[in-house]
């Protein structure tokens, strides 16, 4: 199988929202993408499957023919499902910090 799906760096949905996205981590096909999101002027982090689980059924997208919005989207447009700032230490999502690249190399695995 050959998904093609949306680079999360040009994911900007909700558009109201969200003025920059600054991806931590892009899984390709078979996985999930991580960003550092300004939602409305604050720093979020995002998340979001790069190909959704239904449409891994469908024929024209397992193809590559048409391109998978991925989960979440919305209004048939690939979108970010931002997380609460209370659930993380802002500096485990600093890219050069330790902590970070330990995560993302057991993502690897």
């Amino acid at each position: 199988m050959s998904f093609v799906y949306h680079d999360p760096l040009t994911v900007c949905n909700p558009k109201r929202f969200i003025k920059n996205v600054d991806v931590l981590y892009d899984g390709k096909e078979d996985g999930f993408s991580l960003a550092i999101i300004d939602w409305e002027g604050t720093e979020h982090i995002g998340i979001r499957w790069n190909v959704a689980i239904k449409e891994r059924g469908e024929n024209d997208k397992q193809s590559g023919a048409l391109i998978c919005n991925g989960s979440p989207s919305l209004s048939n447009k690939p979108s970010w499902f931002i997380l609460p700032r209370e659930l993380f230490d802002p500096a485990l999502f600093d890219k050069d910090s330790e902590q970070f690249l330990e995560l993302v190399s057991k993502w690897g695995r």
